[in-house]
């Protein structure tokens, strides 16, 4: 495998040497995880180096006379988009600036450069740098869209750039966003509870699927209005005059519902067979998972920012949208565009069952169960037998 570009900002020398014989000693044991170390001794040095080709930095924060250049590389890679991974790695770690999100901030003596170039293998196992980086996999798929879908059509998008500009360069923006997903809905692979949610979601304001938190009793709800009636208005205001929500029921509750159904079902049906009784019942909670055991429930996984639990259909409220500030907190956390879709549409095939009058099945079986058999067959005459000739 292909070593990880790694760049180390770091003025003392002894450090510096310290870092390039760990490279040395940590590729001898690790054949398939190993490391390329580029040492740079202060801010000039690497703001010439810094490029997208590197898979991390690790950083000194004190580089010279005021204490602050460590930061100052940090910005300036923030500033040259790019998506690098960074590692502060200093003798006064509260000093960095907060305002960066880092691998970690580490004190030197409490880390070996050994466990830096760990974690900097487990971030390059996710694929992060492969996908956000500048010869990762998006510009990969960006540079497909921009050769063969943008460019055949860029005598259309000039005619729209020049009636309007900034629309056009954000339609543009969408119409490869849509190409993007087009790509990744090709891939059949199963998604991590992570993917459900944007977290935070990158817009402030509320949008269909907005989790809230209602401030007097901590009931968790899901903004379950349509997008085109939240669309703010150029006085300031949404053009929907209610926001719909539906309240989130805890995992725990629907699952032991269907846990204690399923166990008297199961008591009647299996009562000596454990094995089948317990089948019953793990069936009845996996059902509940994946949407099968109730219409008007819809379940929303567990995440690292979110316990998770189950949309409940039945309870729906609406709320002044004035209001909706004062009396919920806006969590940072909003159901992902692909997953908000099916809420919405089981959301709406609940309310559009129309129902029909029941019919009297018992009288229809009666009538069908009273048919009199069919007549047994008369059993054929024998024929008469044609006399011998004398």
């Amino acid at each position: 495998m292909k070593p990880i570009k790694l760049m180390i900002v770091e003025d003392d020398e002894e450090m510096t040497t310290l870092c390039l014989s760990t490279e040395e000693r940590y590729n001898i044991l690790h054949k398939e995880r190993q490391v390329e170390i580029i040492a740079r001794k202060n801010l000039d040095e690497a703001s010439v180096l810094i490029d997208s080709s590197f898979d991390g930095a690790i950083i000194d924060l004190k580089l010279g006379s005021d204490g602050d250049e460590g930061n100052k590389i940090t910005k300036q890679i923030n500033e040259k988009l790019l998506r690098i991974p960074i590692a502060i790695f200093t003798g006064t770690p509260g000093n960095a600036d907060s305002e960066f999100a880092y691998v970690g901030i580490f004190k030197k003596g409490d880390i070996g450069y050994d466990g830096l170039f760990d974690r900097f293998w487990e971030i390059h196992d996710t694929g992060i740098t492969r996908i956000m980086g500048g010869r990762g996999e998006l510009e990969k798929h960006m540079n497909t869209i921009f050769t063969k879908t943008i460019m055949p059509n860029h005598k259309k998008w000039v005619e729209y750039g020049k009636e309007n500009s900034e629309r056009t360069e954000r339609a543009l923006l969408r119409h490869t966003l849509n190409h993007l997903l087009q790509i990744l809905d090709d891939n059949k692979d199963l998604c991590f509870p992570e993917e459900a949610y944007l977290s935070p979601p990158l817009i402030e304001s509320i949008q269909t699927g907005t989790i809230v938190k209602k401030k007097s009793d901590g009931q968790i709800f899901a903004v379950m209005t349509p997008a085109c009636d939240l669309v703010v208005r150029s006085h300031g205001k949404f053009k929907t005059d209610r926001i719909l929500l539906a309240e989130i029921d805890s995992i725990s509750t629907i699952t032991e519902k269907a846990r204690t159904s399923a166990c008297i079902e199961a008591g009647k049906k299996y009562k000596g067979d454990a094995e089948k009784r317990n089948t019953l019942i793990n069936e009845r909670v996996m059902s509940a998972l994946k949407n099968n055991y109730c219409t008007y429930y819809h379940y929303m996984p567990k995440s690292i920012s979110f316990d998770g639990g189950f949309l409940n259909f039945r309870k729906i409220s609406t709320i002044d949208p004035n209001e909706i500030n004062t009396l919920y907190e806006q969590l940072s956390l909003q159901i992902a565009p692909s997953f908000i879709k099916d809420v919405i549409a089981r959301f709406s095939s609940y309310y559009a069952r129309q129902g029909q009058p029941e019919i009297d099945i018992e009288t229809i079986l009666s009538s069908l169960t009273a048919v009199s058999p069919p007549a047994e067959a008369a059993t054929p005459a024998t024929p008469a037998r044609r006399p011998r000739d004398q």
